[in-house]
C-alpha cells in the first residue's frame, strides 16, 4: 500500500508543477487582453463572454457590439455602463433593461424608446423621469441635460437614484421559476439561494450559471458550472456527473480533488490529465480498483484530520490552523442532537470558520450531503464561494511567454509566477 498520509503535500506538488493555461481566450480575433472569451473579434478586457465585437473592459456577457462597461448583458449594441440589460442599442447607464433602444439612466424598462432617468415602465416612449412628452418636448428638454463630464453625470446619478427610490420594484429577477431563492433566475426549480442561474433543478448555492444548462442536484458549484448533475464544490467546469472538489474540468465522471482534468472518469487527487477511461487513478497514477476504494477512503481521514473542507484548503490551507478546524468541528459534532432523518435547530445552526458569521443548513442540503457521504460545511456559503472564486487568477494583464513554445502571451499570470504556463495550444497537446 503507498504511503496516504503524504497526500496533500503530494496533491499540492503535482498542482504546482502541471502546467497552466495562460489564457483560455479562444476562436477569437485581437482579443488577447482579456480572459476565457469565444467567438470574439476586437476586443479589450473582456472577460467571461462570447459573440462580442468592439466591446472593452465588460464581462459575463453575450453578443455585445460596440460596447464599453458592460456586465451581465446579452444582445446590446452601442451600449454603455449598462448592467443586466437584454436586446438593447443605443443606451447608456442602464440596468435591467429589455428590448429598449436609446433610453439613458433608467431602470427596469421593457420594449421602451427615446427615456431618460425612467423607472419600471412599459412600452413607452419620449419619457423624462417616468413624465410623458410629445417628442418636439422630449427633444427640446433633452438638451438641458448635460452627461459629457463627471459632474453632469454624479447630479443625473443622483436624482435617478431619488427617483428609483419612489418606484417599488419586484422582488426578486426571474422567469419561469418554481419554489426558488435568490436573483436573477430563470427556467429553473426547487433551487435555494442561487444567482446569476438558469436551467437549475433541485440545487443550492449555485452562481452564474448562466449557459446554456445549469446543475440538477448539486450544492455550491459555481463560478460557471455548466451541465451538473450530482456535484459539490465545483468551479468553472462543465459536464461532470458525480464530482466534488473540482476547478477547471470538462467531462468527469466520478472524480474527486481535481483540477485541469479532462474526459475522464475514476480520478481522485489528479492534475493536468486528460482520456482517463481505462481504471482508477490516485495522484495520476494508475491503480486497481480495490486499491483505489481502500486508499481513498484512508485519504478522505486523512483530509479531514487535517481541516481540509473544500477545493480552495487543499491547496492553500495552512495545516495546523486545519487541525485546529477539525478539532472545533468534531466538538460541534459531540455537542449535536442528530437523531432520525431531520436535523434539529442546534445542528443546522452554526458560525463560519472564516469570518464567523451566523449561517444556517437548510433541510434539502443536509440530505443531499447525508446522500453523498460530505462533511456538513463549516464555512458560510458566502465564504465558500469566496474560496471558488479565488481559485482564479485577479483580473490583472500581464505580458509573459509560453513557458513550452516561447511565444509571447497576454495571460493574467505574471512572469514571476510559481506556476509552469503554457499558451492554450500547448496546453492541449501537451495534455495526456
Amino acid at each position: 500500500m503507498k504511503d496516504n498520509a503524504n497526500f496533500i503535500e503530494k496533491f499540492r506538488h503535482l498542482f504546482l508543477i502541471s502546467p497552466q493555461c495562460g489564457s483560455w481566450t479562444r476562436a477569437s480575433e485581437n482579443c488577447d487582453y482579456g480572459d476565457i472569451s469565444t467567438n470574439s473579434k476586437d476586443c479589450y478586457m473582456l472577460f467571461n463572454s462570447g459573440n462580442c465585437r468592439n466591446a472593452y473592459y465588460s464581462e459575463d456577457s453575450r453578443v455585445l457590439t460596440d460596447a464599453t462597461d458592460c456586465s451581465l448583458c446579452e444582445n446590446c449594441e452601442l451600449c454603455y455602463e449598462c448592467v443586466d440589460c437584454d436586446t438593447c442599442y443605443d443606451s447608456n447607464f442602464c440596468q435591467d433593461c429589455t428590448n429598449c433602444r436609446n433610453i439613458n439612466f433608467s431602470y427596469d424598462l421593457r420594449r421602451c424608446n427615446d427615456c431618460f432617468g425612467c423607472c419600471t415602465m412599459r412600452d413607452k416612449q419620449y419619457c423624462i423621469f417616468n413624465e410623458q412628452f410629445s417628442k418636439e418636448e422630449y427633444e427640446k428638454k433633452m438638451k438641458m441635460f448635460d452627461y459629457s463630464n463627471a459632474a453632469g453625470i454624479a447630479y443625473i446619478w443622483q436624482k435617478l437614484e431619488e427617483f428609483k427610490k419612489k418606484n417599488p420594484r419586484m422582488y426578486i429577477h426571474e422567469h419561469d421559476t418554481t419554489e426558488c431563492t435568490g436573483d436573477y433566475i430563470y427556467h429553473s426549480k426547487n433551487c435555494h439561494m442561487c444567482f446569476d442561474t438558469r436551467h437549475t433543478e433541485d440545487s443550492g448555492y449555485i452562481y452564474q450559471a448562466n449557459l446554456d444548462q445549469g446543475t440538477k442536484d448539486s450544492w455550491d458549484c459555481g463560478p460557471i458550472p455548466t451541465v451538473m448533475d450530482l456535484c459539490y464544490d465545483i468551479a468553472y467546469s462543465d459536464y461532470l456527473f458525480k464530482c466534488k472538489h473540482v476547478y477547471w474540468a470538462s467531462r468527469l465522471k466520478d472524480s474527486e480533488w481535481c483540477v485541469n482534468c479532462m474526459e475522464s472518469e475514476n480520478l481522485f487527487g489528479c492534475a493536468y490529465v486528460k482520456n482517463r477511461h481505462d481504471g482508477f487513478y490516485i495522484l495520476n497514477e494508475k491503480v486497481s480498483e480495490a486499491e483505489y476504494r481502500e486508499r481513498t477512503v484512508e485519504i478522505k481521514k486523512i483530509l479531514l484530520e487535517n481541516g481540509i473542507y473544500t477545493l480552495h484548503d487543499l491547496i492553500n490551507k495552512d495545516l495546523e490552523e486545519g487541525k485546529k478546524d477539525e478539532k472545533k468541528r468534531l466538538e460541534l459534532v459531540a455537542h449535536s442532537t442528530r437523531h432520525g432523518a431531520l436535523a434539529s435547530s442546534k445542528e443546522r445552526e452554526r458560525n463560519c470558520f472564516i469570518c464567523n458569521d451566523k449561517f444556517e443548513l437548510v433541510q434539502a442540503e443536509i440530505d443531499f450531503y447525508k446522500k453523498w457521504d460530505i462533511t456538513w460545511p463549516v464555512y458560510c456559503p458566502e465564504c465558500r464561494s469566496k474560496q471558488r472564486y479565488a481559485l482564479r487568477n485577479e483580473r490583472k494583464m500581464y505580458k509573459r511567454v509560453c513557458d513550452k513554445c516561447k511565444k509571447t502571451l497576454i495571460s493574467t499570470f505574471p512572469n514571476d509566477s510559481k506556476f509552469v504556463v503554457y499558451c492554450l495550444r500547448c496546453w492541449h497537446e501537451n495534455l495526456v
